[in-house]
């Protein structure tokens, strides 16, 4: 038997449930019971259901009369005390199938065997008719065992028994998840304080490096970082794993009250018939919405170990390891949030063709809906674009002091579309990632301090250099600045001279963010010092010319 031929115009398409056989048409006659499949009735194929000939009837309404004639044969069935009783009569030299329940004195004609059904089948039509005959009074016999009294008690128990175990199981499921949701909230708040406390943690603990051992200090300072890296990320796993729990129990609640309802369905007479139904799309569906949840939940978990071996990098310097701590939460979030939207839009998109929605159409306007979007939204999609290139280049992250174009400020949170600064008058600034341009990183692993002062030019330039590097190895040496400058300042000299005195600089390497404190701290240490050696600020010079108008005169 070949494969049914489904017709390629829309405006022949067949109706559920109806195969087409080259010139013939078929339809399942199922029973009332449990949907299951007796025989299949056959019919002469019809083109176009739009213009039906007279003598031609169309199969899936034949079927249907048949399917609805068994149907109330088994209502009678419940209350009749013999099983029906199926007999092959002929009528106007057709051959029918009858049945008599006993309550009525006229038979219910039920199926015609036409020529076509003995055609498809290859069989006579007595033979055909006899083996239908079979089918269908063992389909009678069925039907009175299972609408017995006894029986419907004894299966209504069962289904009762099954309705309380699913509830209790609910319950126990419901208490696992109420405990799980307790313990992830105390481990979220935990791994949140470590995370904020860690770049801290370590830069309190590299203050306290002596000079002599810093090379090796800065050694041990760093697998201490990784350490405490790792100890975030077991944190992390000990969460997702907490996360997974309560995703499965989810997934055996769901599955629970499936398996329960279509068991019960499975056992109540009258329930049966709707038992066919939830085997079909159904299974399908979840099988595809468990599939693309599991999807989600590796791929973010996949993210998760990425990004963790991208900070444990043994290539990267200590300050380089802290800022991608900082950056790599961002970077993971957004790339979680496009798999996320990728996959639900797969599972859409096959949830609809599952339904037998013509999902081309679909993307095909979508298409055009998106592209219409897009013209409208340009500068959205820049936004985006400009931020996946911030995160990926590091331009500035989340605790950086930055400067764009006139503004400038501590940035206190940073997303794909905005970067958002605070100035130092306490005003939030928001500016659009795609306006940004040109970006001034103030504190990116260390920042400057470029000090200049005019002497005047009665002091001695080397004793006013002597003095400014007495300054600055007091201040490098005393423990409650060392942290903040991780190098000697640089006494550069003078370099500029002009009427108002000598300009000397001097620079002063610090830790990110320490160059505004510690520039106070050392204006303040030279002045003192200046005023113990006696040494003069710059000052401009005045000329003034006195003219004797009497001489001129």
């Amino acid at each position: 038997m070949s494969s049914p031929l489904k017709a390629a115009n829309s405006s022949f398409t067949l109706p559920d449930g109806v195969n087409r056989y080259g010139e013939y048409e078929t339809a399942a006659i199922r029973s009332p019971l449990d949907s299951k499949v007796l025989f299949e009735v056959t019919s002469p194929t019809i083109l176009n259901r739009d213009k039906v000939p007279d003598d031609k009837l169309p199969i899936e309404i034949r079927a249907s009369e048949v399917n609805e004639r068994l149907w109330r044969v088994l209502s009678r069935t419940i209350e009749a005390k013999q099983p029906p009783t199926v007999a092959i009569s002929t009528l106007n030299k057709h051959l029918i199938l009858q049945i008599s329940d006993g309550q009525s004195t006229r038979p219910i004609r039920l199926v015609t065997v036409t020529e076509p059904d003995a055609d498809f089948n290859g069989k006579p039509l007595d033979e055909l008719a006899e083996e239908w005959k079979k089918i269908l009074q063992a389909e009678m016999v069925r039907f009175k065992q299972m609408t017995a009294p006894e029986v419907l008690r004894q299966r209504i128990g069962q289904a009762s028994q099954i309705l309380l175990g699913l509830l209790v199981s609910s319950g126990v499921i419901w208490l696992l998840r109420r405990s799980l949701t307790h313990q992830q909230n105390l481990i979220e708040t935990r791994y949140q304080q470590q995370l904020d406390a860690l770049v801290e943690e370590e830069k309190a603990q590299q203050s306290e490096i002596p000079e002599e051992t810093e090379a090796r200090e800065i050694a041990n300072l760093r697998s201490r970082f990784l350490a405490t890296l790792q100890h975030q990320f077991s944190l992390k796993r000990q969460l997702d794993f907490n996360k997974f729990l309560k995703w499965a129990l989810l997934w055996i609640f769901i599955l629970m009250w499936y398996v329960g309802i279509a068991h019960i369905l499975s056992i109540v007479p009258v329930l049966m018939r709707w038992g066919f139904y939830l085997w079909a799309t159904p299974v399908a569906l979840l099988i595809l919405w468990f599939g693309i949840s599991l999807a989600i939940r590796i791929s973010k978990s996949l993210i998760d170990r990425l990004m963790h071996s991208w900070k444990q990098s043994s290539l990267l310097p200590l300050g380089e390891a802290q800022r991608v701590v900082m950056r790599s939460t961002t970077i993971a979030e957004a790339l979680k949030g496009l798999i996320t939207f990728v996959l639900v839009m797969v599972g859409i998109i096959w949830t609809l063709d599952l339904f037998s929605v013509p999902t081309s159409s679909i993307l095909a306007g979508g298409a055009v809906i998106g592209l219409a979007i897009s013209f409208g939204s340009q500068s959205l999609i820049k936004d985006l674009v400009n931020g996946c290139l911030i995160l990926v280049e590091d331009q500035f992250a989340v605790g950086d002091v930055i400067q764009i174009d006139q503004q400038s400020g501590l940035v206190e949170n940073l997303n794909l579309r905005v970067t958002q600064l605070r100035n130092s008058e306490g005003h939030l600034i928001t500016i659009p990632n795609s306006t940004i341009a040109n970006v001034c990183n103030l504190t990116r692993l260390w920042s400057r301090i470029d000090f200049s002062i005019v002497v005047a030019y009665e002091n001695d330039p080397k004793r006013v250099l002597d003095v400014l590097k007495q300054v600055s190895q007091q201040m490098y040496d005393d423990p409650q600045w060392r942290d903040r400058i991780p190098e000697l300042p640089e006494v550069l000299g003078i370099d500029d001279l002009s009427h108002t005195g000598m300009l000397v600089r001097v620079w002063i390497k610090t830790a990110p963010m320490e160059q505004w404190s510690v520039g106070r701290e050392f204006r303040l240490r030279v002045r003192q010092a200046f005023e113990a050696n006696q040494i003069q600020i710059g000052k401009p010079q005045l000329i003034t010319y006195h003219t004797d108008f009497n001489k001129i005169s």
